[in-house]
């Protein structure tokens, strides 16, 4: 992917928030920090634990990115806790 297609991307997105569309209330904004239960385990986190998003990034692959303490991980490692 071109760095213009994420310049664009980051014009119209933060990195504080995301947009997630739930069966209950519809479209709603995440501000961070939010929780997410690990469902696949990824370095020293197990299935089952909580823990605190702190920012959100897009890769350049486009693909969603958790920052949890200092640390990128993928979105699919994850559900969110609303």
């Amino acid at each position: 992917m071109g760095s213009n297609l994420i310049d664009d991307i980051n014009k119209y997105t933060s990195s504080d928030s995301l947009l997630v569309h739930t069966k209950s209330r519809g479209l709603i904004r995440l501000y961070c920090p939010f929780t997410v239960k690990v469902i696949r385990s990824v370095d020293s986190y197990m299935v089952g634990q909580e823990l605190e998003v702190v920012n959100v990034k897009i890769s350049p692959d486009l693909d969603l990115v958790y920052i949890i303490g200092n640390k990128g991980y993928y979105h699919y490692y994850f559900s969110i806790q609303v």
